[in-house]
């Protein structure tokens, strides 16, 4: 039995076709995955201090803040001086410190803040802040804004309340425990400064009850 002559090219076309196809898919590789962050990898992340002054409120804070996600990092970087002109002071520039100045009179007291910032040393250091208060002229608060460079302090915020003549600071150790100033510091009168090192663990122990005799 003989076929006709159409029939051959006919059945090849097909199968070159698939080797074709195979052939072109082997030469192309494996399908490329997208790549996964790293596991260790820390999201971008800038911090900041940010000084308020609200008459209207009767006080003057400076507290520390973080800013996260790599647009709003990159806005941060992008515009650290408008910042600034609104009490708002960037971490982002790596090559030399920063010093702000801000004087604001509130309720009757003249209240003089200056913060400065310190870039990393290297590679394994962090920022650091200071933070420096002086109320009609003597010195109430010389201490860190954020983390101490020894990292044993954290002060998160300083609240000065002009009328109350008293200063508040919320701070932690590096186990997460609150410290507070001595109670006579926080006396905006008192001529004692508030430093890292006055920043103790509050005494919550209780006195002992005397023991009681049985009749």
């Amino acid at each position: 039995m003989t076929y006709p002559k159409l029939f051959m090219p006919a059945l090849l076309a097909p199968l070159l076709a698939l080797a074709l196809s195979v052939t072109s898919s082997s030469a192309a590789g494996p399908a490329q995955e997208p790549k996964a962050p790293e596991a260790d990898e820390e999201p971008p992340a800038a911090e900041y201090i940010e000084y308020r002054a609200l008459p209207e409120l009767g006080q003057v804070s400076i507290s520390d803040g973080i800013v996260r996600g790599a647009k709003s990092v990159e806005r941060v970087k992008a515009r650290a001086a408008e910042l600034a002109k609104r009490g708002v002071f960037a971490c982002v520039d790596e090559n030399k410190p920063h010093v702000y100045r801000r004087t604001d009179a509130v309720d009757g007291r003249k209240i003089e803040t200056t913060v400065v910032i310190n870039p990393p040393a290297d590679e394994e250091s962090d920022w650091t802040r200071h933070l420096t208060v002086r109320v009609d002229g003597h010195k109430k608060v010389d201490c860190s804004i954020g983390y101490s460079p020894e990292g044993d302090v954290f002060v998160s915020g300083v609240v000065v309340f002009p009328e109350n003549g008293t200063v508040e600071v919320t701070a932690f150790d590096a186990d997460g425990g609150a410290l507070l100033p001595p109670e006579e510091l926080e006396d905006l009168e008192s001529r004692g400064v508030i430093t890292d090192d006055t920043l103790q663990p509050p005494d919550d122990e209780e006195p002992e009850k005397p023991e009681l005799e049985k009749a």
